[in-house]
């Protein structure tokens, strides 16, 4: 009895739909484009999520030692490293070696090297995690390995990590107020679109009041036709997510090197169900908006 009844009222929400082509395909259009646009901008997000993990993977901790140190004593040293860091790569880089690398950054103005009496570069060990560790292990690891007797400085790029964490705090904070701005024009929009059709049926709305018809009975179909216009909506909406997944994400990918060896976000059947749920949701609550003020009034 209730499958039948919500059935009848199921159909009777499509045909109305079918029945006023035009605000309801503008309903639904409006919906599909406000849900591409939250989910392209969660997609963006899990991307940025990812382009930062895998630039963060490659942050290392460089411990520069007191000049004073043999290199046995270095060596040493390296292995105390080792057994703090875990699994980690440890390179030793004497001083000689120090010098090299810097010639070489010099390019052409490694002759004004050579007037040096004496090397004036420490030697240090480069401690690279295979693991990659989040921001505050990082720095945690940092802090550890500074203690260490023979440390000077501990140099692991803190500028540029804070930089990567202020990147992922403002991306998440534009994403989140974008999703909510273009979740509530689609609102606004089922509540309008659904309003029109109840001020179109009103006089069949009073005749049925007058019966004795509930304002539950009243108001179901035009529920029912938020949801059915919502979950096209999505539908729609979740086409384009995985056309665009399937077409664009990789040729980006393709075409910027700073994006190589990202594992691009792949959305997920719970993902496109969340998607179709959440347009039912507008949908249904866009009605329920509208119905309800029609009815107090």
């Amino acid at each position: 009895m209730i499958f039948h009844l919500l059935w009848r009222l199921t159909r009777r929400a499509a045909v109305n739909l079918w029945r006023a082509p035009l605000p309801s395909l503008v309903s639904v259009l409006t919906i599909g484009l406000s849900l591409f646009l939250g989910a392209s901008f969660v997609l963006a997000l899990f991307a940025m999520k990812a382009l930062l993990a895998s630039w963060g993977a490659q942050a290392s901790v460089t411990l520069y030692l007191d000049r004073a140190l043999t290199d046995g004593q270095a060596r040493a040293l390296a292995q105390e490293v080792q057994t703090r860091a875990g699994d980690a790569s440890i390179v030793y880089v004497d001083k000689a070696t120090a010098l090299s690398r810097l010639r070489v950054d010099l390019g052409d103005l490694a002759g004004a090297l050579d007037g040096l009496t004496q090397n004036p570069l420490p030697p240090s060990l480069e401690v690279t995690p295979r693991v990659a560790l989040s921001p505050d292990g990082l720095r945690a690891l940092a802090a550890q390995l500074a203690q260490l007797p023979g440390v000077q400085e501990v140099d692991y790029g803190r500028e540029w990590l804070d930089k990567l964490e202020a990147l992922g705090r403002a991306s998440r904070a534009f994403g989140t107020g974008a999703l909510l701005a273009v979740l509530g024009a689609a609102l606004l929009v089922v509540a309008n679109t659904i309003r029109l059709a109840v001020y179109a049926r009103r006089d069949e709305i009073e005749i049925m009041k007058l019966v004795g018809a509930t304002d539950t009975y009243v108001r179901a179909p035009f529920l029912l036709e938020g949801i059915l216009q919502g979950l096209l909506g999505a539908g729609l909406a979740l086409g384009a997510v995985l056309s665009m997944e399937r077409w664009m994400l990789p040729r980006a990918q393709a075409a910027f090197a700073f994006a190589a060896g990202m594992v691009p976000p792949k959305l997920l059947p719970l993902h496109g169900a969340a998607l179709l749920g959440l347009g039912a949701v507008v949908g249904l609550l866009g009605s329920w908006l509208a119905v309800a003020r029609f009815l107090r009034t």
